[in-house]
């Protein structure tokens, strides 16, 4: 998504918890499509993280932000007689606390600019589920509702704020299914366009969500989810 908003033209600062890692993706990115691409730190799980990252971004763009995409999440697979407390409370720390922080953080910033959007990566098990994934999906389920919830909240402001809700994905976070052949194939059953997503084909999405023309669209949440829930 970084990449794609720097194809057309954005100032992208891309943000992770591993400054070497933001450093290289950004110069990776501003090497590929030739726009400004500037590394930033943050830790979701973190009030300070946070706050750091809106004063280090309002000094990277102006005091205005068109543009926030959180995509920060993390996923602990178990069955609930074996999820600890710490495991549950650490999932909605980053997934749903965090979003919460962030969205907090840019507020100011989203509605200083000409057009603001806020961009959720949320997931199709926020409104389905699957076993085992307990805390991942109600968290996700809770930032669907911070999603709605904020855009009839920022509407007044014009600034508006959406989800993309991503099916099965060829990313970090799939790997333990990817891995397990027999796991894997019992994802892809469930595909009606029988193949995991590559991120690339997440990026329209993005585009469209991030663009003044879509300045009617607040609340929604775009499945790019090869037709898993329309099945």
């Amino acid at each position: 998504m970084a990449e794609g908003l720097a194809s057309h033209g954005a100032r992208v600062c891309i943000v992770s918890r591993d400054e070497e890692k933001a450093r290289r993706t950004a110069e990776a990115i501003a090497r590929r499509t030739g726009s400004e691409c500037l590394p930033a730190t943050v830790d979701l799980a973190s009030e300070t993280s946070v706050a750091e990252l809106g004063t280090t971004l309002g000094r990277l763009f102006d005091g205005r932000l068109n543009i926030a995409v959180n995509s920060g999440g993390i996923n602990i697979r178990n069955p609930i007689d074996r999820i600890a407390l710490a495991e549950w409370e650490t999932v909605q720390r980053v997934n749903i606390t965090g979003a919460f922080l962030f969205a907090r953080t840019v507020y100011r910033l989203l509605k200083a600019s000409e057009w603001g959007r806020l961009i959720h990566v949320a997931s199709i098990f926020g409104s389905r589920s699957f076993a085992g994934r307990t805390s991942y999906a109600s968290s996700k389920g809770a930032l669907l509702q911070l999603t709605r919830t904020l855009a009839i909240e920022w509407a007044p402001e014009g600034v508006t704020v959406n989800a993309i809700s991503p099916g099965p994905f060829m990313t970090e976070i799939m790997r333990p299914v990817l891995s397990d052949p027999q796991r894997s194939e019992e994802f892809r059953r469930r595909i009606p366009l029988g193949r995991f997503g590559d991120p690339r084909e997440v990026v329209t999405a993005a585009l469209f969500l991030a663009s003044p023309q879509s300045s009617y669209v607040t609340g929604a949440n775009i499945l790019v989810d090869g037709g898993w829930t329309a099945s």
